[in-house]
């Protein structure tokens, strides 16, 4: 429950996370460009994508992979698993990454539950418009196969320049440019 709303410039956004410790829930509002192919494709680069989920923030994503194996029966012993770099990005501090070319562009790390679905609207041109649209040019998403269990530990980076807002510990931050 959302008990006060903070404006906060774009420049605070990422010494906000850098000193945000606690592993919490979190809500997290973006608006990101929707990744599509170019080819043939009318709404390429026009699509804006609106969505507010509830993530886990600062988790320890080694220790959710052994837990989740657990739940499932899986023995870290047999099954060992081992974290992977991200691609193209490196853990700075906290819940906060940095891309590894130009160590310019931020991003926030955060794990997602498909259970908990999001509430997402696109935008076209500025006008409201229904993703069957569009859904043939998406780009596809590939699954990661590196961890043993079936329900997988996922976590996303936005880029930090995309969060417009989030919602934590019963204060709801709006992100001003």
């Amino acid at each position: 429950m959302v008990k006060e709303t903070k404006k906060i410039k774009r420049s605070e956004v990422v010494p906000f996370f850098l000193s945000y410790e606690k592993t919490s829930f979190i809500n997290v509002v973006t608006d990101t460009l929707v990744r599509m192919n170019k080819t043939g494709n009318p709404y390429y680069n026009q699509v804006h994508k609106l969505s507010s989920r509830n993530y886990l923030i600062n988790s320890d994503y080694f220790k959710r992979v052994i837990v989740e194996g657990g739940k499932e029966g899986i023995n870290p012993q047999d099954n060992p698993f081992e974290v992977q770099e991200m691609s193209g990005r490196k853990r700075v501090e906290n819940s906060v990454c940095i891309d590894t070319k130009t160590e310019s562009t931020y991003y926030i790390m955060l794990e997602l539950f498909e259970e908990v679905k999001p509430k997402v609207e696109y935008t076209f041109e500025g006008n409201p418009i229904d993703k069957v649209l569009f859904q043939d040019y998406l780009v596809k998403v590939s699954e990661n196969k590196s961890q043993p269990q079936e329900r997988k530990v996922k976590v996303i980076t936005p880029k930090v320049e995309s969060i417009v807002g989030w919602s934590v510990e019963g204060v709801k931050y709006e992100v001003e440019d």
